[in-house]
Formats: C-alpha cells, sequence, structure tokens
C-alpha cells in the first residue's frame, strides 16, 4: 500500500452533494439545538437522562447523540443518519466513475484493512451502523474511510495545493485569566458539507463519553472532546517524518478516539501518545481546563512539546521541539506555508494578547493566510472548531455552508 493513498485524509477530500434527511422539532430545553428525531431502542443499563439515540441540529450540522453498548450506538447512529449514510456511500462510488486507477475493489480492499485492525468495540459501532442503516457491512467499512478513497481519486489536486491544519490555544494572560480557548482549522479541501457531524458517544462500560467530530459514517477522531473537558486535533506531521505507512499498525484516528475514552487530564492524555507509535506521522494538540500541548507524533515516538509562550500554543505541519533537531523546511520546499501559517498565528496570538474569549478566537483562526492568518481559501480549510474545555463548549464553522453555531455538549454527556 502506497503511503500517498494513506495520507489522503491530511491531503484533501471531496465529496458529491446530498440532502440531509430532516423533520420538524423543538428546541430542547438547555440545549439551544433543535430535536430532529429519536430511534426508540432503550439500550440495557442506559441512564434515564435519554432513553434513546437522538438526532439534533445545531444549525445545518447533524448532532446525533448516542447511549448503550457500542454495537447498540452503531445502531443508533445507522437508524439516525440512514439517509444520510446511504446517499453518501451512493456519492462515493459515483465519484469513481471515470477515474483511472481507482475502483470499488480498491475501496473494499483498504476499508477492510483498516476495519481488521479496529478494537473490537469500534467495529461494534460499524457492525451496528451497518445492520440499520441498511448499508451492509462491506458499504459501511468502505463509507468509514471516505475521506481517503476521494483524496486519492483526487491526488493532483492536493499535491498543487498541499491543503494541511492550524491549531491554536490561549489561557493564562493571553485569555486575562479567562477560560482555555482553543481554535483550530482542519483543511482538507472542498469537503461535502452536508455530512459534517458532531457524533456524541455514551458508552456503559465506563469508558469517557466523548463526541467526535467529521463527516457522517466516519467512525474514528480528528477533532474531539471528551465529558472530562479534554480536548485533541489532528494535524499532518509527514513533513517532518515522512515515513512510509506502517501497515501492520492500527489508524491513527480510530486510536485517538481511544485516548479520549481513557483521558481524564492532559497528563493523563499524554501516557498513551508515550506508549503507542501510529501509522505514519502526526501532529496532535490536546488540551484541558489548564493547559495545552502539542504531541509531535513520529512512526518511532513522541515528543511533548509545551508552549511557545506562557499561555499560547501554535502548531501547523512541522515538528518545532528542539530533541528531534530537525531545522525549519526551506522556503522553497514550503509548498503548504507551514511555517508562515506557524508565524502568523503566533503574531496574532501576540496581538490580541489578553483579549482572547471564544469569539476573539473565531476572528483569529478565520483570518485568511494573505491577510496574516492560517484560513485557506477558497475552498482549502474545510471547517473549523473553536473550543473551551471548561465549559465543554464548542463553536464549529463550515465555510460556505454553515457559520458559526454553538454546541454546549454539558446536556449529552450522560455521566
Amino acid at each position: 500500500m502506497r503511503k500517498a493513498f494513506v495520507l489522503a485524509i491530511i491531503a484533501f477530500c471531496c465529496f458529491m452533494a446530498c440532502s440531509c434527511g430532516g423533520g420538524a422539532g423543538t428546541a430542547v430545553k438547555n440545549s439551544g439545538l433543535e430535536l430532529v428525531r429519536s430511534y426508540p431502542e432503550k439500550p440495557s443499563g442506559a441512564s434515564g437522562a435519554l432513553a434513546e439515540g437522538t438526532l439534533y441540529k445545531a444549525g445545518k450540522i447533524n448532532v446525533p447523540v448516542l447511549q448503550g453498548t457500542y454495537e447498540q450506538m452503531g445502531k443508533q447512529y445507522g437508524a439516525l443518519l440512514k439517509k444520510e449514510l446511504n446517499e453518501d456511500y451512493n456519492g462515493v462510488v459515483d465519484g469513481l466513475k471515470g477515474i483511472e486507477g481507482l475502483n470499488l475493489e480498491d475501496l473494499q480492499e483498504m476499508g477492510n484493512s483498516v476495519y481488521e485492525k479496529y478494537p473490537q468495540k469500534y467495529k461494534d459501532i460499524i457492525n451496528g451502523l451497518a445492520e440499520s442503516s441498511g448499508l451492509g457491512l462491506a458499504k459501511a467499512k468502505v463509507l468509514n474511510m471516505q475521506e481517503i478513497y476521494i483524496s486519492t481519486a483526487l491526488v493532483d489536486w492536493a499535491r498543487k495545493h498541499m491543503s494541511q491544519c492550524s491549531g491554536m490555544a490561549a489561557w493564562g494572560p493571553y485569555t486575562s485569566g479567562g477560560p482555555l480557548v482553543f481554535g483550530r482549522n482542519y483543511d482538507l479541501g472542498f469537503v461535502n458539507h452536508q455530512y459534517a457531524t458532531m457524533t456524541v458517544y455514551n458508552p456503559i462500560d465506563g469508558s469517557i463519553p466523548t463526541a467526535s467530530f467529521t463527516f457522517a459514517g466516519c467512525i474514528y477522531v480528528t477533532s474531539g472532546m471528551n465529558s472530562s473537558g479534554v480536548f485533541l486535533e489532528l494535524n499532518n506531521g509527514s513533513t517532518s517524518d515522512p515515513s512510509d505507512l506502517t501497515a501492520e499498525r492500527p489508524w491513527a484516528p480510530v486510536e485517538l478516539f481511544s485516548f479520549l475514552e481513557q483521558s481524564t487530564s492532559l497528563d493523563q492524555l499524554a501516557t498513551y501518545f508515550n506508549a503507542t507509535n501510529p501509522d505514519l506521522a502526526y501532529i496532535v494538540q490536546g488540551a484541558d481546563k489548564n493547559s495545552a500541548a502539542s504531541f509531535e507524533w513520529s512512526t518511532n515516538g513522541a515528543e511533548m512539546r509545551g508552549p511557545d509562550k506562557d499561555g499560547l500554543l501554535v502548531a501547523t505541519n512541522h515538528f518545532v521541539d528542539p530533541a528531534w533537531g530537525i531545522p525549519l523546511p526551506a522556503p522553497e520546499t514550503d509548498v503548504d506555508f507551514t511555517v508562515k501559517r506557524r508565524e502568523n498565528l503566533l503574531a496574532l496570538g501576540e496581538q490580541n494578547k489578553g483579549k482572547l474569549t471564544p469569539e476573539v478566537m473565531m476572528k483569529v483562526i478565520s483570518t485568511p493566510f494573505e491577510d496574516g492568518g492560517a484560513f485557506r481559501a477558497p475552498n482549502l480549510t474545510s471547517y473549523e472548531i473553536v473550543a473551551q474545555p471548561a465549559e465543554l463548549t464548542v463553536w464549529v464553522r463550515v465555510p460556505e455552508y454553515q457559520d458559526w453555531v454553538k454546541i454546549d455538549l454539558k446536556p449529552y454527556f450522560l455521566q
């Protein structure tokens, strides 16, 4: 398996359009979100606060709230988003027509390979989703890896544009003692906006409830927060470690799902990075209500990098910790502007020192690259997230589809 095939998740993705399922509803008390529909299966041992899987809307963003065993949560997911999941799968397959060198058999092979390395409980989610959505397991495996397939089909575009990701955390003197705030740009290209999904998992096996922001049918974490207020987001790190795929290892985003389900603090999160080597190189930013750190996660180990200034952390797509002994990318090779994007965010942090509220962070991470920021337009930044771990609250923006919308996760974390 070629590395370029797998790096697509952090290079580019494009999806076909479809309409999302709907339904009239009313705002749920204290949630701020609109109730769309429920799946009326009460999981054994589920809390009384929510007796079924329930779908909400935050503006145009789907927010399925699930609880029970992992298989039960998968069944709730599949039933609540049945229309979206089936149309999404059909769009992925239709997009293969006329694309040389990529066919349905390739998709199935990759889906199988990744699925086989999943922990059983996450397989159970996919299994349950496959059943209740009517997709069947083979199609559900394909849909789970949709970002990689479509990205690979358009890898030439990706190489020209080199879309990546940026992250910035502020606390202490940079928020004037206010709660830590994290801003994140997810740069994958012009994605299928209709499938942007904030999925809330409430397992009854003792794992920590976790919210993951991905696309419908994707069972992993590239941006997420748990009920303990631990937040993380993933960036591409291959600039600093271009090692080939280590095929026998699980795919890193599913490892991040597991990390969040087990971590009650940033320090605990760090132990999992130290004990796990990924399939490819990544740069993952983690935060709790007190501080943030960057985990420069190579295929041979991790370095936990602290803040750039007291209360300010910025990360883009190259390792910064001096322990690596790696020079900055040279201007002629810095095709994705990782150095300049980092410099821009550090400068914006200084300009807004003491004023970095969630609202200010939204403006900072939405500042276009050409105007001294890191936002990549048009059609490069897929979505943006601002998170406040102490409040269990996130704000999400999907450019050209959904302006900033607030999602207070507290009512949906059930433990």
